[in-house]
């Protein structure tokens, strides 16, 4: 009976608090108004982030308030295909100027109740310095079988993953505008 309501009090404080942070990763090498486009492309987030397999416009038109991408992760060990995971969300705004976007899951097959999420390209502070910064910020209720710390981490290894690949792209773009072997990365 004791196991029973302190797991019950668990669950109600669990719906009383409310997660929330953010993660971020380093572009040394990417300035900012080179990083922007990558993220402002609201339906390319396959190209990015390792981790989906499936990214594509649902609804609306791409990069324009309002408008909804679904995005997958095929099944671990699937030939045919087969989603394991989905989530459709919604591009709340954007704003160029500021190099920052926002969304919210709209639905998943996670368990996901309110998330909303920022993603900022932030110029290096020294004017010399030509890198930036990737800052994924988050605030959401709680996620059943999940941990704050659980949500952090993951977004923390997106985060880092989005910022390689980046820069990766940043690199073969200079590389092909220098004259290099003309290869692009995705």
């Amino acid at each position: 009976m004791e196991k029973q309501a302190a797991a019950q009090a668990q669950a109600q404080e669990q719906e009383q608090e409310q997660w929330q942070g953010a993660v971020e990763a380093t572009l040394p090498s990417t300035p900012a108004s080179a990083a922007w486009p990558h993220i402002a492309s609201f339906c390319a987030l396959h190209r990015y982030l390792a981790s989906i397999d499936v990214c594509e416009l649902a609804e609306g038109e791409d990069g324009r308030p309002g408008c909804v991408r679904y995005v997958a992760s095929l099944a671990p060990g699937t030939t045919t295909g087969e989603i394991g995971i989905w989530a459709t969300e919604k591009l709340l705004e954007i704003d160029h100027d500021a190099r920052r976007l926002a969304y919210a899951v709209v639905g998943s097959s996670l368990g996901f109740g309110r998330y909303v999420a920022t993603m900022s390209i932030v110029a290096a502070d020294d004017e010399d310095d030509a890198g930036c910064r990737l800052v994924w910020a988050f605030e959401c209720d709680p996620v059943q079988g999940w941990s704050r710390d659980g949500m952090l981490a993951y977004l923390d290894a997106g985060v880092k993953g989005i910022a390689a690949r980046i820069e990766e792209a940043h690199a073969a773009a200079a590389s092909a505008s220098a004259g290099g072997d003309g290869g692009v990365a995705a």
